[in-house]
């Protein structure tokens, strides 16, 4: 516990949690961390980033039954986790998740297939399962990823449609994708979660003495 709190009081990180899209963010491109990070810049936004959080607005208030009539959602859409992974503030959302069976899915739009192989490569499913290891106690056994393919323009539904402009549209085809947890791989990523913490946390620092 005591090296925990010793981690957590030594760390300082451009916001008070570690996120996935954070995580991969640095370990993909460092360059653009810094300047969305450290110098606040502008996100990178497509249509496509705004679309996939359109549909998960349309989830979370429960509007996506007229539009995707097969898509398994659980009884928590968007549930927030709040935790510390080793002495890291983690901040996760989860697209859907049950909590009597500790078990989460995970939405994906994109034109652009899944497959087993890259869904069983896609660390977030892993960081979401350390998340809720580490607030709830129980590692899940497993998640569900659901891929919603999308295409160019298409029909109108709603306002949904017209803010998006038209641009982007789903096919009606959602095909989903069981992945199982190990405990190695929980831990592989644990150790990762502290080993980005630091390196962003003294980067961080480095930047705080240029300016």
């Amino acid at each position: 516990m005591q090296k925990q709190e010793d981690l957590q009081n030594k760390l300082i990180l451009p916001k008070p949690h570690l996120s996935w899209s954070a995580l991969s963010c640095w370990l993909s491109n460092p360059a653009r961390f810094r300047k969305e990070y450290f110098e606040a810049g502008q996100k990178l936004d497509t249509k496509y980033f705004r679309f996939g959080k359109g549909i998960a607005e349309m989830i979370e208030e429960g509007k996506h039954k007229e539009l995707l009539p097969d898509l398994i959602v659980y009884e928590k859409p968007e549930f927030e986790i709040r935790t510390t992974i080793k002495g890291v503030p983690i901040l996760s959302y989860l697209d859907s998740y049950d909590p009597i069976n500790n078990v989460f899915r995970e939405v994906k739009t994109g034109k652009i297939p899944w497959t087993k192989q890259r869904v069983f490569k896609h660390g977030q499913l892993v960081f979401y399962a350390v998340a809720l290891k580490h607030s709830c106690g129980k590692t899940p056994e497993y998640c569900d990823l659901d891929w919603i393919q999308t295409k160019e323009g298409g029909m109108e539904i709603e306002d949904f449609w017209r803010s998006n402009e038209k641009q982007v549209n789903v096919t009606g085809y959602i095909k989903s994708f069981h992945r199982e947890f190990d405990e190695r791989e929980i831990e592989k990523m644990e150790n990762l979660i502290v080993k980005v913490a630091n390196e962003i946390s003294e980067a961080y620092q480095a930047f705080l003495k240029e300016i």
